[in-house]
């Protein structure tokens, strides 16, 4: 009974990294996208790790499947996220999202090429308002995004 409840933890990581290459998704990336380490990512798509949790393989497979389900959806290139190149498609169930709800969602998702693609579209000033308010409501988010925010602004500078 309790062998059919094993998983087979080295055919989860074989399928949790072609779901991640297929999308283009650093292992970082990933795993903040989980809410695990990027050494928690390495050891489960390697088959090095030795002991995992079920709520935090639970997390990893959920978020792999969610990569599988926004890379099968269709690319609409009337949807912002679109026409922005950005790697997922924060406004998939509504094209007609409002700038700053795009802006917040992306935000919320905290990659930083996003970040960047927005800033670099509807200025700087609109990604800082987004930063500051949802930081607001998640200190523990507050230092990474204000550090990504800098380093934005100062690529930007350079960039100018």
């Amino acid at each position: 009974m309790i062998a059919n409840m094993l998983i087979d933890i080295k055919n989860v990581g074989r399928q949790i990294k072609q779901s991640r290459l297929h999308v283009k998704l650093s292992q970082a990336e990933f795993a903040r996208l989980a809410g695990v380490s990027r050494a928690t990512i390495n050891g489960i798509e390697n088959g090095t790790i030795k002991e995992i949790g079920v709520n935090r393989l639970n997390r990893v497979v959920s978020a792999s499947q969610n990569l599988s389900l926004s890379a099968s959806m269709p690319i609409h290139p009337d949807r912002k996220s679109a026409s922005l190149n950005l790697s997922f498609p924060y406004d998939w169930s509504n094209s007609a999202m409002p700038d700053a709800l795009m802006i917040a969602k992306v935000v919320e998702r905290g990659l930083f090429e996003d970040l960047v693609k927005v800033a670099v579209h509807y200025g700087i000033a609109a990604l800082r308002d987004a930063v500051s308010t949802f930081a607001a409501k998640n200190p523990v988010a507050s230092p990474s995004l204000n550090r990504m925010l800098s380093n934005i602004e100062t690529g930007l500078r350079a960039a100018a």
